[in-house]
């Protein structure tokens, strides 16, 4: 987790410190209560469930006085379930909602920014004047982590009447074909201008085409294509589902133009000759296309929502000042080191390179 979202973060997920010590008159007051009634012992039962910890950081605690006594010489941190839920709730703003198997990694990452947020008080970090700016800039990162959260959250969105419209209007996408196929080479990878080869994998592709046609097993028939061309491990003829867009547009139309049983005609591609065989074609229910609908319609409202705010706003950077952009986010070797007139040789602070990327 980025250590600039959990700094943005720390004001509202540190709730009240708790320590691991209990006074001794408190349990023993406990001890001599009476039997409370079922509601009351229940409420209790929660109470307690939401002050157990979640993280214990020994050696830690932001006021030296609490946590130190005579009995309890060592400085106890304890984040309770409630104060680290309160942590998970405010990161599930800026982005999905975390998974339980994440829990682990986001408290070991809020534990070593405690360490670290501890650390930098007692060094005076608050007091460096950059600090403000600091702060400044990690409010506007992660307000607009959460408005980027919202608009996705918008997006998907989608009524059912408009995933309705959608599968209507796209019902021949949806079309998924079960398809097998015999795949030969077409050439020798040993020796590519093998004409021998080469004759030899046709006259087999013509062989095999006439006998599919007849029915024959496509397994089988691969498994001798293979064996007659001295080549081992052929393939699997068992293809994924096949939909548009996949192929070519003129093989494509070849392919959805079969029916069930039928066999293409020999498809000569750079490397290879193919047989396909249809098994099957059926276009699933609007029930069973819906969740991919919701992802299309998803992604198509936050394009429009990017697109309506870039067509809103113009950046324009002072190059002159700025330098030219950069091809990627990498700065080339050359450029690290200090110019002439940077601080270091006496010069202009100001006039010194960036050193490093905003956290992200």
């Amino acid at each position: 987790m980025p250590g600039l979202i959990f700094t943005a973060l720390l004001a509202i997920a540190m709730a009240p410190i708790q320590t691991s010590s209990t006074p001794a008159t408190s349990q023993a007051a406990a001890a001599k209560t009476p039997a409370a009634s079922t509601a009351a012992k229940k409420e209790i039962k929660n109470t307690a469930a939401s002050t157990t910890a979640a993280i214990t950081i020994h050696g830690l605690c932001s006021n030296q006085e609490i946590g130190k006594s005579k009995t309890n010489p060592a400085c106890t941190t304890v984040i309770t379930k409630q104060q680290f839920e309160v942590v998970i709730n405010a990161l599930n703003a800026i982005g999905p909602p975390l998974a339980a198997a994440q829990h682990h990694a986001v408290a070991e990452g809020y534990a070593t920014t405690l360490l670290n947020y501890e650390a930098a008080k007692k060094a005076g970090v608050e007091q460096d004047p950059r600090f403000a700016e600091v702060m400044r800039l990690a409010r506007m990162r992660a307000m607009g982590d959460m408005y980027t959260a919202l608009m996705q959250e918008k997006a998907r969105a989608v009524p059912p009447e408009a995933i309705a419209a959608y599968y209507k209007e796209n019902i021949a996408n949806f079309e998924e074909l079960t398809l097998r196929r015999v795949t030969l080479p077409r050439y020798n990878t040993a020796n590519l201008k093998d004409p021998d080869f080469a004759a030899k994998a046709a006259k087999i592709a013509d062989d095999l085409h006439d006998r599919a046609v007849k029915g024959e097993d496509l397994d089988a028939l691969q498994k001798e294509a293979f064996e007659k061309l001295g080549i081992k491990n052929p393939p699997s003829t068992r293809m994924a589902v096949v939909r548009r867009g996949i192929y070519a547009a003129d093989q494509e139309k070849q392919l959805f133009a079969m029916k069930p049983g039928e066999v293409s005609p020999i498809i000569e591609q750079p490397s290879a000759l193919i047989i396909f065989k249809m098994d099957s074609r059926e276009t699933p229910t609007l029930e069973k296309s819906k969740d991919e609908i919701v992802r299309i319609i998803t992604k198509q409202n936050l394009e429009k929502q990017q697109q309506a705010q870039s067509d809103s706003v113009k950046v324009d950077f002072n190059e002159q000042y700025l330098g030219a952009a950069q091809n990627s986010a990498w700065m080339p070797a050359g450029q690290l080191a200090a110019p002439p007139n940077s601080h270091s040789a006496g010069g202009d602070p100001k006039e010194s390179p960036l050193k490093a990327e905003m956290p992200k």
